[in-house]
């Protein structure tokens, strides 16, 4: 079932479960306007899609089927499936979240979930992953970026950096480090399978025009059990 939640900034959020069949779109969201119309009518909101991915067809269905017709106006597409975050760019569709109030930065984006291959998220301001992102996964940040399972794909915090503006205090925490590469602001850091903290909790920052790795504060000594292995 489609759920209408409030967010900060008179935004209302349209949270599409990821697996409500394509062919259930027009019902449920025809539900949708029949018992949220007056809240809809005038309203900005934000298309959840999740990890679906999402086609054209499903775009100019859901404008003519459930956009217009709702007196409502778009203020972001999210979906974490980076072939759509492409599509609907090139549409000039925006993809990140909007701020409470336009120009400033989000509140932290937390995610109760792992990011699989060929998934992205983007958001301004700091973003918190609760499980795990997989080799092929990207999360790119204005703000500090946190993984709580294991780190195999591509980050980028403070990506909105251009050099001497970079926020100095920009990290990346990973409960288990097993990325190659970790960006922060302009600056790039190539990591090695060999080093002493591969697997282990680590704090990755910029010191020195580098990327530093170090082990997370005050937890060396548990740093031997790793993070078990997701098998879901």
């Amino acid at each position: 079932m489609i759920k209408l939640k409030g967010m900060t900034g008179s935004i209302v959020r349209c949270v599409i479960p990821e697996d409500l069949p394509s062919a259930d779109f027009n019902s449920e969201f025809g539900k949708v306007m029949e018992t949220g119309g007056s809240i809809l009518n005038g309203a900005r909101i934000v298309l959840d899609f999740g990890a679906r991915a999402i086609s054209e067809a499903t775009v100019t269905a859901l404008l003519s089927g459930f956009v217009w017709p709702s007196g409502a106006s778009v203020a972001a597409w999210i979906t974490y499936d980076a072939v759509s975050q492409e599509l609907l760019k090139r549409a000039g569709l925006r993809t990140s979240e909007p701020a409470p109030s336009e120009g400033g930065p989000c509140g932290a984006l937390v995610l109760h979930r792992s990011l699989r291959s060929g998934q992205r998220v983007e958001h301004r301001g700091d973003v918190i992953i609760t499980g795990h992102v997989n080799d092929g996964a990207e999360v790119l940040a204005s703000g500090n970026i946190t993984v709580l399972g294991r780190l195999n794909g591509l980050l980028h915090a403070g990506c909105e950096g251009g050099g001497e503006g970079e926020d100095p205090d920009t990290v990346v925490v990973s409960r288990c480090m097993e990325a190659l590469q970790v960006r922060i602001g302009s600056k790039i850091g190539s990591l090695g399978r060999d080093a002493e903290w591969w697997g282990k909790r680590v704090v990755a920052s910029v010191k020195d025009g580098a990327v530093l790795i170090e082990y997370w504060p005050f937890v060396k000594g548990e740093n031997a059990g790793g993070v078990k292995e997701e098998t879901a």
